[in-house]
This record gives C-alpha cells, structure tokens and sequence, in this order.
C-alpha cells in the first residue's frame, strides 16, 4: 500500500520501473477479479424489476375496462377552413363639419338604430337653419299675396277690365314667386339636413367596435367615427377546395369549432353561393348563416368547418376513449392481452362517440377509460 501511494507523485524520467510481479501490475488482476463481478450485478439490478424478496423478475400489468368497437352509418364530411364576419359592418363616418362636442358611445356598447353616437358643434348649423326656415316663411306669405293679386287679374281680365298685356305681367309674377318658394323651401330642408347631420346616429341595431373620435376632435365629410357591427346573426366565409365545391349547397348545414370555445360545436347553414375559384389558392368562397344571439361568437373567429359530403358506415368509438396526441388523437387497443397505442383519424361525432376514418376496425376491443399510467405494450389482467 506505501507503494501505491507513492505512485500518486509526478512521474520522472529519471524514475526505475518496480521489480516485476510488484506495485501496480502485482494488483490489477486481484482488482479486476472483485470489480467484474460487482459491475455484471449492478447492470442486472437497471435492466429487471424483480419481486421483493426473490430474484424472479415480473413486467407492469394494468386493469382496463373495454368496449367493443361497433359500426354507424355517418355523415361524410370535408374539412373546410373559414372566418366569421359581422353580418352587416359600416365604418360610419361623419356628413358634416366641426368638432365633436361630446361622444355617447365606448367600444363594445350595443346600440339601437338610430341612436345618437357622437355630437358635432351645431351652432352654426342651428342659425343657417333658423335662417332659411325664416326665409322660407317669408316667401310663402309674399307667394299668398302673389296669388291673390293673380285671381283678381284673372277676374278683372274676363270683365274686360285689364288688358290682357297687364294680366300676363301679374301671371309672370304669381310664377316666378312660386319657384322662389320652391327653392326657399330647398335650402330650409338642406340647412335642417346639415344639423341633423351634426348628430351622428346609427344607422342599424348593432355594437360598437371601435370609435375613432374623441372630444375637442375636429371632423370633415367621410372622417371614420366608429365602426358599427351588427352581430346578432354572422357570416361564415368558407374557403371551399375545388375538390369539394360539389359538396356545397345552399341550404347544407356547416359544422364548426374554435380554437377559443374548446369543446363547443356551432351550426351555419349556407345561404351564398361563390361564382369563381380563386386562381392562386384554387378554392371558393361560400358564406353560411349562423346565430349568435348569445354573442359568443365574434367576428374574425378563425373556424374550421365540416362541409357534408354524403353517408358512409364506419367505425364508432366512445368519446372517452380518445386520448390526445398532438396534433392528432389516439386510443389503446386490447390485442392477445396486451395493450396497442394507435394513432386514429376521426371523423363526425355521433352522441357521446366519434366515427373513425382510420385506425381501428369493427370488432375490436378499445380501453374505455385510459389512465395516464397506460403505455403500449403493457399486459392487461
């Protein structure tokens, strides 16, 4: 042992080499024989699990209740992508000049047709209308005296009392009041227009997506105030592959989920019909009709759709069979008592089950309950 640690110290050049049979070389036979032993006993212990107690090694078996997989004759669908949209949407903008007085509307308030959104300085607006509306009285009354001085002409002039030279020059008169009236009456109307436009109103039943104005802001003709949507009821635009524009139909019923509402299935029925396939993506654009009186729904939701397609038989399995498996789903098969993890392509859901485009076949037996403790190729008892 002194002469093994002696080893440890930096080795010379000018150092003997130890007698034979002696040191280091005398040792690794006798360290060699105690070290295999020990390795070969660990590398066992790592590759088997055995009893406690014995040295019988035994493999994991699990508990699992099972159906047998059946078949249904199912709606055949294709896949579709689509977005929602506001059934009617209007960037509304102003019909008038000034500046804006007071706002009534946030975004997201629901309004009533015809309701007041924002509030223009209508001062000027209130005295060009008081103005021409006096102005038009004003014209109205000299056109009744007008027309009085033209019935006692027309009367004097059937007595043979005027001539008809002095009659003709009343008539002239009574005609040209009559269209002073008739613009009189035109720039009343346009001046009540211009102050009703100060108040900006909507134009339908709707919410408020997004307002653009603020107090103290100063408006022109066609400045964007708010933007208005009318959700109640959405379109459903659904790009369509050429494949399956066949397939679409007005009247088909859609079904549809997003990503944000996991779990839910909505319902569209297709009222337009596209008339062109888009060239560069080669599909066309169909619009479905869907409800959305509880507002669940928004617009720009981005959809993926099942578009009907016929009926097939196919195999059914339970929902809760299902296990996820991104970015697909999958379920564990019981085959000569073990299980098989398979990966399954579905398709349209029945109930509490879901077809089976690909995967399993009638008949055979899935687990359905799976733990997360399951893993393919365990035994089942």
């Amino acid at each position: 042992m002194d002469h093994l640690l002696s080893s440890r110290a930096p080795w010379s050049r000018a150092r003997k080499a130890p007698p034979a049979g002696s040191g280091l070389r005398a040792l690794l036979p006798a360290a060699l024989a105690l070290l295999v032993p020990a390795l070969v006993g660990a590398g066992g212990c790592a590759r088997h699990a055995t009893k406690e107690g014995t040295g019988t090694a035994t493999e994991a078996r699990v508990k699992a209740d099972t159906v047998v997989v059946g078949e249904r004759t199912v709606a055949e669908t294709v896949v579709v992508t689509g977005v929602l949209a506001a059934d009617r949407r209007t960037d509304l903008s102003a019909n008038a000049t000034g500046r804006v007085v007071r706002t009534f509307v946030e975004r997201g308030d629901h309004v009533a047709t015809g309701e007041i959104l924002a509030q223009l300085d209508a001062r000027s607006a209130a005295l060009s209308e008081a103005e021409a509306k006096a102005n038009e009285e004003t014209v109205a009354e000299q056109l009744r005296a007008v027309r009085t001085d033209c019935a006692r002409s027309e009367a004097l002039l059937a007595k043979g009392a005027i001539s008809q030279a002095e009659y003709d020059k009343t008539s002239s008169q009574c005609r040209s009041q009559s269209s002073s009236e008739e613009a009189a009456r035109a720039r009343a109307a346009e001046a009540a227009r211009a102050l009703g436009d100060s108040s900006i109103r909507a134009p339908f039943a709707g919410v408020v997506g997004e307002r653009f104005v603020s107090v103290g802001d100063y408006v022109r003709p066609f400045d964007k105030v708010v933007t208005l949507l009318a959700i109640d009821s959405l379109r459903l635009r659904l790009s369509v592959p050429e494949r399956a524009i066949g397939a679409a139909h007005e009247g088909s019923v859609v079904t549809f989920e997003t990503v944000s509402i996991p779990g839910r299935v909505y319902t569209g029925t297709i009222r337009y019909l596209g008339r062109e396939v888009r060239e560069g993506t080669r599909d066309l654009i169909d619009e479905a009709i869907v409800d959305n009186h509880d507002g669940s729904l928004v617009p720009g939701m981005f959809v993926t759709a099942h578009l009907p397609t016929g009926e097939a038989t196919r195999p059914v399995v339970p929902k809760s069979a299902l296990v996820p498996v991104e970015p697909a789903q999958a379920v564990f098969v019981v085959a000569d008592g073990r299980l098989q993890e398979r990966v399954v392509e579905t398709g349209t859901a029945i109930d509490d089950g879901v077809a089976v485009l690909d995967g399993v076949t009638k008949g055979e037996r899935v687990v359905l309950h799976p733990t997360p403790d399951m893993l393919d190729g365990m035994s089942v008892e």
